[in-house]
């Protein structure tokens, strides 16, 4: 589960911040491990990833495989009720 999000949101992807103004939001979440934009948050291991660091963390084993991530949102980078995992994959 994602930042307190009830489990029978899984799946539904919308921003949490629909309607809210742009110039109201902080600035651009980075990847804490490259510092380029973050698109996807890891609670298990509460960082903010770009795409190719969380392929990078997240293939190292089979234990961090199964981290469920949430990706945030294109636009202002809230987090999304969409979520990822390897193991919904298979």
């Amino acid at each position: 589960m994602c930042r307190g999000f009830p489990e029978g949101n899984r799946g539904i992807s919308s921003c949490l911040k629909q309607g809210t103004s742009s110039s109201l939001l902080p600035s651009l979440v980075r990847c804490e491990l490259c510092n380029s934009r973050a698109s996807l948050y890891c609670p298990a291991d509460d960082a903010f990833l770009c795409r190719k660091c969380d392929r990078w963390v997240h293939q190292a084993n089979f234990l961090a495989l199964r981290h469920i991530r949430c990706f945030l949102c294109n636009s202002c980078q809230n987090l999304t009720r969409d979520i990822s995992s390897e193991l919904r994959r298979r």
